[in-house]
């Protein structure tokens, strides 16, 4: 395996971030945002992963593609995990899973259970990601693991977790509650079926019989065959892939990861008991952690205090204790600034989400009537033709207000304003929530019937048109009648929106020449 140094993990950073500026794509750069915030974590660098994984939020949330959102969400649920903000992570993964579920993405629904999967054994528990790995096995979203398109590698990072989760857990180690160890218990035999299968991926990924989808993954393969090893007893294997992992880990130039590569041989020495080695690499990795990874420095010196305790050094071991109740108030004020920093990173892109979005939402409405404008209803048929071609029937009317110019001849522009806010209002009380009516421009309006086949939109044109000759207008003009003229026209797959829009125009003037207050079809959807 080759090793990945952090001089090119910054490069990498920093070309993401330029790529997300230069791309007019929000799906691109929610894209590239998402992977600069990965590469900045990865670097130990959490608030400038929590800056760019609240950006891609926000672009993926511009395009209104709900598979996007939930894997953004992932992504800062995995930053807040990084400074052990449980709350936060939750939240964050609950909406990442009904976003996805929302959106029908099983890759979605399985991405995100892997990633929460990884962050419940960043946090010791290990019997707890084996049981939701296992949940996904058995839910109708397991196919998306294996999925032949897939080539991001979600299967790799899947038997990363499961090797790793499960080893820990049949080894006993973690903080889980009793309830969730007797569960795992209770499955132990599919759990080493599984766990045979993952061990064999991964030993195909080491080898290189399989190419690694993300090179950095190479120390969580490592990583993962050591906890195995260590499972089943093979020293001399476990010896070699934790000092593999060490020098890979080395050639980073990332203190962390030599850090985290350090306290995973040590833990494997102290298993062994080799507890002058222990000391030396549990010393090292502390140092290496220093305050930039509090809780990983309080697990190095806890194994360090284990080793000298094991040779008879208690007075050393006293020492390192006595240390360790210091640092464990300096590690929770740590926590809390961390925490404390990325929450005002997360309420500042709130603040400017929700301006922005106030100012999205005025730019989508028509002042007059209240109701989405040309622009709004547009992006509502794009949905509405993407739902088309999945085979969801849906259907347009064009709605014209019949003599409008005379109706301002005649009684003034004030009241042909008021014309269209109570014809709107009317059309919008009768209509359904999923349907929508927009003002297409002057006296047209654009109605948007989402789900019905088109007899289905023709009775439900013919009762809007009724409803609309039955106004009252006794307040603005006595004489005054309004009435309109409608055309319908289907949503087919094969149509874009210009087409579909064509054909409904076509259906509303054949409406007007037939006397008008009356519904017509498009001649091609009949």
């Amino acid at each position: 395996m080759s090793a990945v140094t952090a001089q090119a993990l910054r490069e990498e950073l920093e070309a993401l971030a330029l790529a997300a500026l230069d791309t007019a794509d929000l799906s691109e750069r929610a894209t590239h945002l998402r992977d600069a915030a990965y590469l900045a974590l990865d670097l130990g660098d959490t608030p400038q992963a929590m800056t760019h994984a609240l950006a891609c939020l926000e672009a993926a949330r511009r395009t209104a593609d709900l598979a996007l959102q939930a894997r953004a969400h992932v992504t800062i649920a995995l930053v807040m995990g990084d400074v052990h903000d449980d709350v936060g992570a939750a939240t964050h993964f609950r909406e990442a899973e009904g976003l996805a579920r929302s959106a029908r993405d099983a890759r979605g629904v399985a991405v995100t259970n892997v990633n929460a999967a990884h962050y419940d054994q960043e946090r010791g528990h290990f019997a707890s990601s084996v049981m939701r790995l296992l949940s996904l096995l058995r839910s109708p979203y397991a196919s998306a693991i294996h999925a032949e398109a897939d080539r991001k590698g979600l299967d790799q990072v899947f038997h990363v977790n499961f090797t790793r989760g499960a080893s820990n857990a049949l080894l006993g180690l973690g903080v889980d509650a009793q309830e969730v160890r007797d569960r795992l218990d209770g499955r132990r035999l599919d759990i080493q079926a599984q766990l045979n299968t993952s061990v064999a991926a991964l030993l195909r990924l080491y080898r290189g019989e399989v190419p690694l989808a993300n090179s950095r993954w190479q120390t969580d393969v490592l990583e993962a065959l050591l906890m195995h090893a260590r499972l089943v007893g093979d020293s001399a294997r476990a010896r070699a892939l934790a000092d593999e992992w060490v020098r890979l880990a080395g050639d980073w130039d990332v203190s962390a990861q030599l850090g985290r590569a350090l306290l995973g041989r040590a833990e494997l020495r102290a298993q062994l008991g080799e507890w002058p080695d222990v000391r030396a690499d549990a010393g090292r990795a502390a140092e290496l952690f220093g305050d930039d990874h509090p809780s990983r420095a309080l697990s190095a010196r806890q194994l360090l205090a284990r080793a000298f305790a094991a040779q008879g050094e208690w007075r050393a071991a006293f020492e390192v204790q006595q240390a360790l109740s210091e640092q464990a108030e300096r590690i929770y004020r740590a926590f809390m600034q961390q925490s404390a920093r990325l929450r005002v990173i997360e309420r500042q892109a709130v603040e400017a989400e929700v301006r922005a979005a106030a100012f999205a939402e005025a730019a989508l409405r028509d002042p007059l009537t209240g109701i989405p404008n040309r622009a709004g209803a547009l992006r509502r048929l794009d949905q509405l033709v993407r739902s088309a071609r999945r085979g969801r029937p849906c259907a347009v009317a064009l709605l014209d207000i019949d003599h409008f110019k005379s109706v301002n001849d005649r009684f003034g522009h004030a009241a042909g304003d008021e014309v269209l806010r109570r014809v709107a209002a009317t059309v919008t009380r009768s209509i359904r929530e999923v349907d929508q009516l927009a003002r297409y421009g002057g006296e047209e309006f654009l109605l948007l019937l989402d789900g019905l086949s088109l007899t289905e939109a023709r009775r439900a044109c013919r009762r809007v048109g009724q409803l609309i000759t039955e106004i009252d207008w006794e307040d603005v003009a006595p004489d005054l009648r309004v009435t309109a003229s409608i055309g319908v026209a289907v949503v087919k797959p094969g149509l874009n929106r210009e087409a579909i829009l064509r054909e409904a125009d076509a259906a509303m003037y054949a409406a007007k020449a037939a006397g008008r207050n009356t519904v017509r079809l498009a001649v091609t959807s009949v």
